[in-house]
């Protein structure tokens, strides 16, 4: 939880350029044993100065993930997402890739440790973006 905090801090800090986008989003979380959930994604996209030729950005992402009802305890519990990754973009389409921490874990998710991949389209003040969340089962089982 250290960490998370401790990222927390880096997000907050993170500086608002101009070129600098922020995206506010609603996110439906695929079934599992029956259950859907919903969550809340915040995301601070920046290009990076030194590969703004290739269209290149950072992104600071922070997901909030409501627990699954239906489920067991620890499964029924939220869960916050905190990570970083870089998205290259293609005119308004782009396909990113980052590390995050979720904090508590629990059976779906099995480990704190996560990649994070995402593929969209962003043009003005509108993103569209799947995303997808998982351990690579390097902590164990990861349902998502």
């Amino acid at each position: 939880m250290k960490r998370s905090l401790a990222l927390l801090a880096l997000l907050a800090a993170a500086p608002l350029a101009a070129e600098t986008r922020f995206e506010l989003g609603y996110a439906h979380i695929d079934e599992i044993d029956g259950e859907t959930t919903q969550g809340l994604v915040f995301s601070w996209v920046k290009p990076i100065e030194r590969w703004q030729r290739h269209d290149i950005h950072g992104e600071l992402l922070f997901a909030a993930i409501r627990g699954r009802e239906g489920l067991p305890s620890p499964d029924d519990k939220d869960q916050f997402l905190l990570g970083y990754g870089l998205r290259k973009h293609w005119g308004g389409f782009f396909l990113g890739a980052g590390l995050a921490l979720i904090e508590p874990k629990n059976t779906l998710t099995s480990s704190t440790g996560q990649i994070v991949s995402s593929l969209g389209w962003a043009k003005g003040s509108v993103a569209i973006v799947f995303r997808h969340v998982s351990n690579a089962n390097t902590g164990g089982n990861n349902d998502g």
